[in-house]
């Protein structure tokens, strides 16, 4: 979700432009109560290298929120972190995390957990200069902090609680576009265009360009300076899109490839980068690219979690990198073995992931896209010549699931094998959805996911009145509460959250509502932000810091407290009648009794299946090769560690 509000320069003026303003810091250390990430022995992976190339491990994660709006002025150091000049000749894999996570409102803990651990295990492995990472604004392990920019909340009772903290990781630079794209011009591609790896994993939020026929897009961290170097604004424009990234690429990435791991919404474009969009219509040639994602072009993701529970935190987002480390994102403990490859994990991950994620590899995205060409050219036509019509057979008795697979060709054994694994999964996860992933064909697969749900019952009322119990909080009680504040009488108010409390009023004199509306609605996140002084790496009033986001949480419900102990008649029976109806209880939670997600990738898997299949039994060499390569780059291993050179 993404909402935008205008946003104030520091003299009170509307700037030139809409925009979100950011907050300030002044150390990188994290927050006291952030956990620690305890070193993990990290062992060495089998000794297997795969030629030289360039593996992006991409993690794009989560869908983009809120931005904040512009805060007091705010003189720090520049964003842009000095070149790093790679000796001449020197050559080899370069190891690249990306977060850009937009801004201090939207880049989540979870965020910061992931990249922490990746941004530790490479530099525990890899020479620093291998190493990238790109996370939020640039905050720098020993370094003074530039702003707070992780979001974290934590739950005390009933209440959630919203904190700020500096993410600072070892060499860290600004995930904004310009920074990126520059390192990876001057710095990255140089490194692995003699046939190096570039490994590149994105955890961030993503989106869908604003073009007519948007594109996958990373969102950057778009923080900005404001005119002047006085406060700062959010440029939404602060994007990095498949189109761009390619253009990159291939400028500079000669004879090196990349392998990705993306987690973030809508990251499934990004296999066009290496897989033709269009079978029918190819286009520019592909580039030596191929990866994992968690989800296609059109969906958005599991994860940017502010609070990640250590039970119920899921997704690609944690799996992935808990598979490839072999550690708990929490807690740095041991889980399981390292994974010696993206493919590995990526596997590992898709086998616990049952949420709404739909983790697919560019192989095969780039079958997918040949199911959609047989669809079209052969299924609704019927046409062909006779191997291509007995193919077309094969390939709708795979989407029906009947189709036994050869064993000519043992990649296409393996993935058939892998695609069983991952559907037995499914169906232990959701059982009543279990029959139809294994025995359905094609046309009860498709009409399960076009199914409309039916309606449950008993969910969220309404508080009491309707149109007129809305207008007793800006009529009746608002007025009185507000002259209780400037009156010093409000005995609710801590003193602490005085001021914050005045703030809000004074813009809901303005038309905002910090009362109707809950959470990030009308502003309060941004706000909470901005006055609790948790903007700034170094809180110089602990007081404040604590009682303004407590206050954002609990203000309707202490309002009404002192409303309904009011000695005003009125303001008494306005607050009897907003709290007299309480939300009607939700009725028993219904699982629904087809899970579309499993149904969905399992529909995916067949036509995988099914596209391979057709392309084997018509002899297709050239997709085939082009197949071939792309998994043969999938499997690219990481290469054994190397800590004191490549």
């Amino acid at each position: 979700m993404e909402t935008t509000a205008p946003s104030l320069s520091p003299d009170g003026q509307k700037p030139d432009c809409a925009h979100v303003g950011l907050f300030s810091t002044a150390q990188s250390t994290p927050a006291p109560d952030s956990p620690h990430w305890e070193s993990v022995n990290l062992r060495a992976v089998r000794e297997i290298m795969v030629g030289g190339g360039l593996v992006l491990a991409g993690a794009l994660a989560g869908c983009q929120q809120a931005a904040p709006e512009s805060a007091a002025p705010v003189a720090r150091p520049g964003l842009v972190a000095p070149a790093r000049v790679n000796p001449p000749g020197r050559s080899g894999d370069a190891f690249v995390i990306l977060t850009g996570g937009g801004t201090p409102l939207t880049n989540e803990y979870s965020h910061y957990l992931q990249a922490r651990a990746l941004s530790d295990f490479f530099h525990a492995r890899y020479p620093a200069e291998a190493v990238w990472t790109f996370f939020g604004i640039g905050n720098r392990t020993g370094a003074p902090g530039i702003l707070a920019d992780v979001h974290r909340q934590t739950k005390d009772g009933g209440l959630v609680l919203d904190s700020w903290f500096p993410g600072a990781l070892r060499s860290n630079r600004p995930a904004t576009k310009e920074s990126f794209l520059a390192a990876l011009r001057d710095e990255i591609l140089p490194r692995v265009a003699g046939g190096g790896t570039l490994y590149l994993f994105v955890g961030d939020h993503g989106e869908l360009s604003p073009a007519k026929d948007g594109e996958s897009a990373v969102t950057m961290w778009q923080l900005r300076r404001g005119s002047g170097g006085r406060g700062w604004n959010t440029d939404n424009r602060g994007v990095l899109t498949v189109t761009e990234l390619r253009a990159a690429l291939a400028t500079g990435l000669g004879r090196g490839r990349v392998v990705f791991c993306m987690t973030q919404c809508h990251s499934g474009g990004f296999h066009f980068l290496g897989v033709p969009r269009d079978i029918a219509k190819p286009g520019a040639p592909p580039l030596r690219v191929a990866g994992f994602t968690a989800t296609d072009e059109e969906n958005v993701a599991a994860g940017c979690d502010p609070d990640p529970d250590p039970e119920n935190w899921a997704g690609y987002e944690r799996y992935i990198p808990e598979a490839l480390l072999g550690a708990d994102l929490m807690t740095g403990a041991r889980r399981s073995a390292e994974r010696g490859s993206f493919e590995a994990a990526h596997e590992a991950a898709s086998l616990v992931d049952f949420t709404i994620d739909l983790p697919r590899s560019s192989s095969e995205q780039f079958l997918d896209g040949w199911a959609d060409y047989i669809d079209r050219k052969f299924v609704r036509s019927l046409a062909g010549s006779a191997t291509e019509r007995r193919a077309l057979t094969g390939y709708q008795h795979a989407l029906d699931g009947r189709a036994p697979v050869t064993p000519g060709d043992p990649a296409l054994v393996l993935r058939a094998e892998r695609f069983q694994r991952l559907t037995a999964a499914l169906g232990r996860e959701f059982p009543a959805t279990a029959k139809l992933l294994t025995t359905g064909t094609r046309h009860e697969l498709e009409a399960a996911l076009n199914a409309r749900e039916p309606r449950g019952g008993g969910g969220p009322g309404r508080r009491g009145g309707g149109a007129t119990a809305r207008r007793l909080w800006p009529e009746t009680i608002r007025p009185a509460w507000k002259a209780a504040v400037e009156a010093g009488t409000a005995g609710v108010l801590p003193a602490a959250a005085v001021r914050f409390e005045k703030r809000l009023l004074e813009l809901e004199d303005g038309g905002r509502d910090f009362f109707s509306g809950g959470g990030r609605r009308g502003g309060m996140l941004n706000e909470v932000y901005w006055q609790s002084g948790q903007s700034t790496p170094v809180v110089t009033d602990r007081a404040r810091a604590e009682a303004v986001p407590r206050w954002a949480a609990e203000r309707r419900q202490k309002i009404l407290e002192w409303a309904r102990s009011s000695g005003n008649d009125a303001v008494r029976t306005a607050a009897a009648t907003l709290t007299a109806a309480p939300p009607r209880a939700p009725g028993p939670a219904r699982e629904p009794a087809i899970n579309k997600t499993a149904v969905e990738r399992v529909l995916f898997y067949r036509r995988v299946l099914g596209a391979w299949g057709f392309l084997s039994a018509t002899e297709n060499h050239a997709a085939l090769a082009q197949l071939a390569a792309l998994i043969e780059l999938e499997q690219t291993p990481l290469p054994p560690p190397a800590v004191n050179g490549m």
